[in-house]
């Protein structure tokens, strides 16, 4: 994996570097596969709770997006990113995963209430 990292990365960065970069990335990839199911007609609020609720999860997706963003930037800028980065980046894996269990359990329900309706 690091000579496949080494050989296809054109920033020069370190292996740990580009691991951290590639986590980050995948991680905005997964992001908007959840914020696309959550705009599916599926997920369609029913109720206002419903409409607070998406709203509340797209905003955090956005966010956790928008931080993913600027924490790869900030890798790619310093010169030694592995240590001061790392526990950012698990910091948003976490962030990511409590996201993912919030968008599976809205979907749960939403496929619910719409197959009893």
């Amino acid at each position: 994996m690091r000579t496949l990292l080494n050989t296809r990365g054109s920033t020069g960065l370190e292996p740990g570097a580009n691991a951290l970069i590639h986590r980050l990335e995948r991680n905005l990839q997964d992001v908007g596969q959840l914020r696309n199911y959550l705009n599916s007609y599926s997920c369609e609020p029913q109720t206002y709770t419903d409409f607070k609720r998406i709203e509340s999860l797209r905003n955090r997706l956005d966010t956790l997006a928008k931080v993913n963003r600027a924490i790869i930037l900030s890798i790619k800028e310093d010169k030694n990113p592995t240590k001061r980065y790392y526990e950012k980046v698990q910091e948003q894996y976490s962030e990511f995963n409590a996201l993912k269990r919030g968008v599976e359990a809205y979907m749960e329900e939403a496929r619910t209430k719409y197959v009893h309706h």
